[in-house]
């Protein structure tokens, strides 16, 4: 049986928690849910993908930037919060 790789697992997981407290914290309506996590999942992924690294010594569980992940997510989730969609 396979499963998820362990960083897409990571990805998603990172995506969807910051999504659910952007739409606790910002949100208005619930259509916006799903657009949050898509902005969440895309700057997860920009990061994972360009392989941001701030020039600190942090862990980096599945070759994932965790934190670089949840500031890029949060970047993205102001600007779709600021669309007023």
């Amino acid at each position: 049986m396979t499963g998820l790789a362990p960083a897409s697992l990571l990805i998603f997981l990172i995506a969807t928690s910051c999504a659910l407290l952007a739409h606790v914290l910002l949100g208005r309506r619930w259509r916006q849910m799903l657009l949050f996590w898509v902005a969440a999942l895309v700057g997860c992924l920009l990061a994972y993908g360009l392989q941001l690294r701030l020039p600190l010594d942090l862990p980096a569980p599945a070759n994932v930037p965790i934190l670089e992940s949840v500031l890029l997510a949060w970047l993205l989730l102001f600007v779709v919060a600021r669309l007023r969609v």
